[in-house]
């Protein structure tokens, strides 16, 4: 606030010294004409700051520009003409509304406005466009951490324990179910390193996958864990961030029991352009602490592609999770428009 009152008092003394006499100079408008350069100041501040909440820049730019340069502008103009008439009114009362002195500081007034208007939106512009390249890089870091995490969940030892041991077993069982098995599972590894670079994909892609992977926990888990998938034909094309779906069902085998005796229903579904799922809360006997990490890291890849949360309920009763699904035309909220 002082830094602005300094700035105010030198382009005042500045102006007066360019456009009144000297025996003018010391004269008490001087007050008023700090009081209007200060009126200026919050009330192009207060603009700015609706326009942010309304019309950031980065994501509209050139919509943004339009209207700052309107709504400024006019602000500015009509302020500035009324309090410049007011000022004369005080001052010699004689009820002009068009004055000698008012044509010839007024165009430089606005100009010098103009000016500072110009840094500034410069200035903010420039810092959100350095903001949302920090953001870029932070998705970066996020979506390498997500697939890293992916990878290891997949290559950690029970992972593969578990799934060499049902090959093991299916080699002297079923010959062919074997080699159906390991297809499968190279399927699974390959999704996993083909979408390592993408982000996004669509729910037909992520649902194939799926696939492969209920596939390899059908062998495993048999009758103890059941999936139902139900999803919108229309919704297909929809986009979400890869891996996401095989997260969230990696969670509830994680967090829950699975038995013949008490299946693990899981449920999969969309609804309102939303894909959940749920399901029931059956927590196991050794069950941990968990840090939620796969849940805090799909909430974050959503972070930089949408406004719309991602939801995460527990009633005791029900598990769920909603996941917004992303148009086939959404791109990423920050770079598309950089």
């Amino acid at each position: 606030m002082s830094w602005l009152l300094i700035y105010a008092v030198v382009v005042t003394l500045l102006f007066k010294l360019a456009f009144f006499r000297l025996e003018e100079y010391w004269h008490w408008d001087l007050f008023f004409i700090i009081s209007i350069i200060l009126i200026l100041w919050f009330g192009n501040v207060y603009i700015d700051q609706q326009l942010n909440k309304r019309i950031p820049w980065i994501k509209q730019p050139k919509r943004r520009l339009i209207f700052q340069i309107v709504y400024n502008t006019l602000f500015t103009t009509v302020t500035l003409f009324v309090l410049m008439y007011i000022v004369h009114q005080i001052k010699f009362g004689d009820g002009r509304i068009i004055n000698r002195k008012m044509v010839e500081t007024f165009v430089p007034a606005l100009s010098i406005t103009y000016v500072v208007l110009a840094v500034q939106i410069s200035r903010q512009f420039f810092s959100a466009l350095k903001d949302s390249m920090l953001e870029v890089e932070k998705y970066k870091s996020e979506s390498i951490a997500a697939q890293m995490q992916n990878l290891k969940n997949q290559l950690n030892p029970h992972f593969l324990f578990n799934n060499l041991s049902v090959l093991s077993s299916l080699v002297y069982k079923d010959q062919d179910k074997a080699v159906e098995f390991i297809n499968e599972l190279s399927k699974v590894y390959r999704y996993t390193l083909d979408t390592k670079t993408s982000e996004l994909v669509t729910l037909e892609e992520e649902l194939l996958f799926l696939h492969h992977y209920i596939y390899l926990l059908k062998i495993r888990f048999e009758h103890s864990i059941s999936i139902q998938i139900n999803i919108d034909d229309n919704l297909k094309n929809a986009m979400l961030p890869p891996m996401c779906l095989q997260m969230l069902v990696e969670n509830t085998i994680q967090h829950n029991e699975a038995s013949k005796a008490s299946p693990l229903q899981v449920n999969i579904f969309t609804e309102h352009h939303t894909l959940n799922v749920e399901n029931k809360v059956m927590p196991r006997s050794d069950k941990t602490i968990s840090s939620n990490m796969g849940l805090k890291n799909i909430q974050s890849r959503y972070a930089y592609f949408t406004d719309e949360k991602v939801t995460i309920s527990d009633d005791g009763q029900v598990f769920k999770v909603v996941l917004p699904l992303l148009k086939h035309f959404h791109q990423h909220k920050i770079l598309q428009h950089m």
